[in-house]
């Protein structure tokens, strides 16, 4: 089989590994802290994955360029913090009017003047510190289950090096089946007691209030165009795509329309996964890999009550050392792309504010970030 066709099928499943692991995490973190029934976990899921996933495989194939569209992190920490406030049909009176504004924004040259008068470094500097926990998660996880995480670390490195001198396996790929090796000889994982059966789907049906409204439907916004769209757009920008800006921001809006009503947050150009498609520049025609991360992503939406299950008996640190291997060669571009140039005041104080984790009105760091360091780069670097 083609070395390429072999890349597609590792990058894509490390990106699918990745996508199903810390974000889900985060999202049933959320949903048991507000005791969201377990049903309305999958349905969520449904969404976010695979109606995600389908408009990003039509999204892929019309621009032949790696277009994943996935769901916002920042957008379902900022809804959990509101669940405990409105009820998820306000919720989903919200979704449905962030919807529609994305549907407005995207036949307006709105993105276009943002891309044009936000300098780069200062997004990558955003960038550089969303991808930098996932990079210190994987240090951590040497701790946490050292055999796992070393043998799997090791192996990366070994055939990292190997690759310099000769013909083998993609690093990660090796990093793959160590990892599966170290857990099949000492983590018994039983699949034959678990149910297959697809998803039962049925809608929540929207309450418009104008309080819930007023006070997310911006801080929603600015997670999918800002933080999120960003991240992914200036990745694929530094490997020589060209996106286009509105086509993506009106899919956002068509995914968020149709996630609404399942009580799914918002779709967002992903950052992260993103990042691991495009990583390895072995890898040609990286829009397969789109493609296939999104099948797979339908896949486990169809099945999300079963894979649900299965993942929940994984270590944890499998994937995060997957995950933090393969985000390795992206976090020291992005550190290269921030501090290369005039601004690189503006990049680091972006990237300070992002990675403190700072919070006002419901807006999280990363748009602080770009605020502190788009007013540094006119007014100081300019």
């Amino acid at each position: 089989m083609n070395n390429s066709i072999i890349n597609n099928f590792v990058d894509s499943f490390i990106a699918f590994l990745f996508a199903i692991s810390g974000p889900v995490a985060i999202m049933l973190s959320i949903t048991s802290a507000n005791n969201i029934d377990t049903r309305d976990v999958s349905i969520w899921l449904f969404g976010c994955f695979a109606v995600n996933g389908f408009f990003s495989i039509i999204l892929t194939l019309k621009n032949k360029q790696p277009l994943v569209l996935m769901w916002s992190i920042p957008g379902i920490i900022l809804i959990g913090y509101s669940l405990k406030n409105y009820s998820l049909n306000e919720i989903v009176g919200v979704y449905l009017t962030s919807s529609f504004l994305l549907f407005v924004i995207s036949f307006t040259n709105i993105i276009n003047f943002l891309k044009k008068n936000i300098p780069t470094e200062i997004v990558m500097g955003m960038v550089s510190a969303i991808f930098l926990s996932f990079c210190v998660d994987w240090i951590n996880s040497l701790n946490t289950y050292p055999l796992l995480a070393s043998i799997m670390s090791l192996t990366f490195f070994i055939l990292l090096f190997l690759s310099k001198k000769i013909k083998t396996i993609p690093p990660l790929l090796g990093c793959l089946i160590s990892g599966l090796l170290v857990m099949y000889f000492t983590h018994k994982i039983n699949i034959s007691t678990k149910e297959i059966s697809l998803i039962n789907i049925y809608l929540t049906m929207p309450e418009f209030n104008l309080k819930p409204i007023i006070e997310l439907t911006i801080p929603l916004i600015i997670t999918v165009i800002f933080i999120q769209n960003g991240q992914g757009i200036v990745l694929l920008e530094n490997k020589k795509y060209t996106p286009p800006l509105n086509q993506i921001t009106y899919y956002c809006g068509l995914g968020s329309f149709f996630n609404a009503y399942l009580g799914a947050v918002s779709t967002c150009l992903t950052g992260p996964v993103t990042g691991i498609l495009t990583s390895n520049p072995n890898t040609q025609n990286q829009y397969i890999s789109a493609i296939l991360f999104s099948f797979l992503c339908i896949i486990f939406g169809l099945y999300s009550p079963f894979v649900l299950n299965l993942l929940q008996e994984l270590p944890k640190e499998f994937i995060i050392t997957l995950g933090g291997l393969a985000l390795l060669n992206v976090l020291q571009q992005s550190f290269v792309d921030s501090f290369k140039s005039k601004y690189a005041l503006s990049a680091l104080l972006t990237f300070l504010v992002t990675l403190s984790k700072f919070s006002l009105f419901n807006i999280g760091a990363p748009f602080w970030g770009l605020l502190l360091g788009f007013l540094v780069s006119k007014f100081i670097e300019k």
